[in-house]
């Protein structure tokens, strides 16, 4: 006499199983998640700073090629620029607004005395003439960044120092 036994064959995960894997992804994502956020930041804080430099270098050459004064405004994190132009000297819009905040979520503050509007000489200087550098400080969350401008109207895009 003999006896078979049967074997059941197991298709599938047991629920066991599927929570391992379920936790093990919910631990990666959040070891992950931080350091993406800061990359994020990171890169918007960068194209933030670019698009100030950008600004204040259209402002510096538009004074220069017009002959005339032009102006940077910086309202909330909005920058603008504007050359006179014509015998009349009426305001001409050359950039702007461009609004850092909706743009790259980048808020730009005047540091001390520097002022939220900016001109440049026909020259390329800044008038009137600054007594220390001109400190404009971009934030993203918790990333932080200058962008300044010296007596001389030189432009330095990283930090304060020529």
């Amino acid at each position: 006499m003999s006896t078979t036994t049967a074997r059941t064959v197991r298709q599938g995960f047991t629920l066991i199983e599927m929570l391992m894997v379920v936790a093990v992804m919910g631990l990666m994502a959040a070891i992950a998640i931080p350091g993406i956020r800061g990359i994020r930041d990171s890169a918007a804080l960068r194209a933030g700073r670019q698009q100030m430099v950008a600004a204040l270098g259209a402002a510096q050459s538009a004074a220069v090629q017009k002959g005339k004064t032009s102006t940077l405004t910086l309202t909330g994190s909005s920058v603008s620029v504007s050359v006179l132009s014509g015998a009349a000297d009426t305001p001409v819009t050359v950039l702007g607004p461009l609004d850092l905040s909706s743009q790259f979520r980048v808020t730009v503050t005047p540091v001390g005395a520097t002022p939220g509007t900016l001109s440049y000489n026909a020259r390329g200087l800044v008038t009137p003439t600054p007594s220390a550098t001109l400190v404009y400080r971009l934030q993203v969350n918790a990333a932080r960044d200058s962008v300044c401008v010296s007596a001389a109207g030189v432009i330095m895009p990283r930090g304060c120092t020529l």
